[in-house]
């Protein structure tokens, strides 16, 4: 039993010490796709505030725009893996992402969560639910914003 054990932690070891990190074009290339995401997140957004705060809302524009920040939430934990950061080049994410990964990874599974449940209450066509479901977003958002975002000048 301890020669499983030995040999098992000396197989993990030897993984974690082997496991390469990222090619600069691979790292850059997931940097481009962050910043893409970034980007039609934010363009989403907009609709999406311009209809919600509107007196008659077009749930169909809210109902696709909700879509794709939910889809791209959901891609979103794959954005932010070590060696992406402004080390390597331009971007608005901070070092903070990778030296609080816990927090950090907490506030996008927050993200995730409200960026379903507006995909889920405009998917009913119930503008009252997607109102209070983007304010929850906006919040999440924001949480994350305020410690792991450089303000970005395009």
């Amino acid at each position: 039993m301890k020669f499983v054990v030995a040999v098992s932690s000396i197989a993990l070891i030897a993984s974690v010490a082997v496991a390469k990190p990222l090619s600069q074009d691979a790292a850059l290339k997931i940097m481009h796709e962050r910043h893409e995401g970034m980007e039609t997140i934010g363009k989403a957004n907009r609709d999406l505030r311009r209809e919600l705060t509107s007196d008659t809302p077009n749930m169909a524009t809210v109902k696709t725009a909700a879509s794709q920040v939910a889809n791209l939430a959901g891609k979103s934990s794959h954005w932010f893996p070590a060696g992406t950061g402004p080390e390597l080049g331009k971007t608005g994410a901070k070092p903070e992402i990778w030296q609080q990964p816990a927090d950090f990874n907490a506030k996008l599974k927050d993200f995730q969560g409200a960026a379903k449940a507006l995909q889920v209450a405009a998917a009913k066509g119930d503008a009252g639910a997607s109102k209070a479901a983007y304010a929850s977003l906006g919040k999440t958002c924001n949480a994350c914003h305020e410690t792991y975002r450089m303000d970005m000048h395009h």
